[in-house]
């Protein structure tokens, strides 16, 4: 039983420095590359031992070096740089050279379907803000199956240079698995991107991440065609994603992405229902505690550091309470009446007090 972070965290340093706005002071001259790295490297660090430090073994880099990784392997795949020293593989080493012992590190890496779709939708844009007819819908969607394919072999290319790097972990983002649905044509490109990437992947574990709504109606024959050990789905965006859990094969990994993040200081206790889950993914095919994770459902990108920091500890305590016995958990601090009572629990921490006392006073 693991909790892990999902996705991208704020760029901003414990020092306050803004990411973005030093980019953009390199771009216009008034501050050196150098300096915008040395911020990379400081961040990246800082992230790392921010969940070490909430009690996280599977770690990511929170994909700080790029506003965006999907434009980050875009351009590098229009430069020709993907590869032994493309994006990833570039951010894998920087993060590596300064993470924790002991711990498992992974990286992300945009899927070939997405990015597949992103690519064509970027290059109708284009046109259109150029005064260009853009090309007819047969057209588009037959450069998007040859553009899908060359982006699952480029960046198979670059998995095979992680895993040479002594990359063990992957996490393949294909938030665009939600539009599949019953097409059996996206079905068959989503499967063939997907086989082709892990083609080369050798001895690392490949995660699938699915974000941003359900991906259900694709059906576990295409979800599952590649060899993904692992599998993050969101349920608060997608709960429909559970018909995905539940068709999963039992020795495959699932991470239950259904931490809601907030950007206010109300004290939220979200451990009972993040409890639920991961005993309900454990139960489904036999799959047991042990192959169950914790995530947030969503970016933490557009939150405070603060935010993203108060996130990552209530997974690691929800997690710590998912792998006790109820007891053993209630002992602990979860609210008893995750077990004990039917009545749903308040989310509010002092709500829960009330209901407490009021429960205690009618006994």
């Amino acid at each position: 039983m693991f909790a892990m972070l999902c996705g991208a965290w704020p760029r901003v340093t414990s020092e306050g420095i803004d990411i973005a706005a030093l980019e953009a002071a390199v771009r216009d001259g008034r501050e050196a590359p150098a300096a915008l790295e040395a911020a990379l490297a400081g961040l990246t660090a800082e992230v790392i031992a921010a969940q070490v430090e909430a009690g996280m073994d599977l770690v990511t880099d929170g994909q700080v070096r790029w506003a965006d990784i999907g434009s980050a392997v875009l351009d590098a795949a229009a430069t020709g740089s993907l590869g032994a020293e493309g994006p990833l593989v570039t951010a894998w080493r920087v993060a590596s050279s300064g993470a924790t012992a002991g711990v498992t590190l992974a990286q992300a890496v945009p899927g070939p379907y997405t990015l597949g779709r992103r690519a064509i939708e970027v290059a109708v844009a284009n046109a259109v803000a150029a005064g260009e007819e853009p090309p007819p819908e047969s057209r588009r969607e037959a450069a998007r199956g040859e553009v899908t394919v060359a982006f699952a072999d480029g960046l198979a290319r670059e998995i095979e240079a992680l895993a040479a790097a002594g990359c063990r972990m992957i996490l393949v983002e294909e938030p665009d698995a939600v539009r599949i649905g019953e097409d059996q044509s996206e079905r068959a490109l989503f499967a063939s991107a997907t086989t082709r990437l892990l083609a080369q992947a050798g001895e690392i574990h490949p995660m699938l991440v699915i974000t941003g709504g359900s991906a259900h109606l694709a059906g576990p024959e295409t979800i599952f065609a590649a060899p993904w050990q692992s599998v993050l789905v969101d349920l608060i965006g997608g709960p429909d994603n559970w018909s995905v859990v539940r068709q999963a094969p039992g020795d495959r990994g699932i991470i239950c992405a259904a931490l809601t993040v907030r950007d206010d200081d109300v004290e939220v206790d979200q451990s009972p229902q993040l409890v639920w889950a991961a005993h309900y993914a454990a139960s489904a095919s036999g799959r047991g505690i042990d192959r169950v994770g914790l995530a947030n459902a969503s970016s933490l990108a557009g939150h405070t550091p603060a935010h993203a920091r108060r996130a990552l500890t209530d997974l690691a305590t929800a997690a710590r309470y998912a792998a006790m016995s109820p007891a053993d958990a209630v002992a602990a601090g979860m609210d008893p009446r995750t077990i004990q009572d039917a009545r749903p629990v308040p989310a509010n921490r002092a709500a829960r007090r009330r209901q407490a006392r009021t429960t205690t006073k009618d006994s």
